[in-house]
């Protein structure tokens, strides 16, 4: 139970600090691309974390 709160918890973390660095790429420094993939990424490490948690 722990375990997966954990699990949930970090990727959350994870994925907001990413979404945060992406949006900061877009406006500061220009880079629309790399802040395109970086929520995408981010989004996946959101998602693919979880589900393969709970499936595996």
């Amino acid at each position: 139970m722990l375990t997966s709160i954990l699990v949930v918890l970090f990727s959350i973390y994870a994925s907001v600090e990413s979404f945060a660095y992406a949006i900061y790429e877009i406006k500061v420094n220009q880079n629309k691309s790399g802040g395109i993939i970086l929520i995408l990424l981010s989004l996946a490490g959101l998602i693919l974390p979880i589900v393969s948690y709970f499936l595996f």
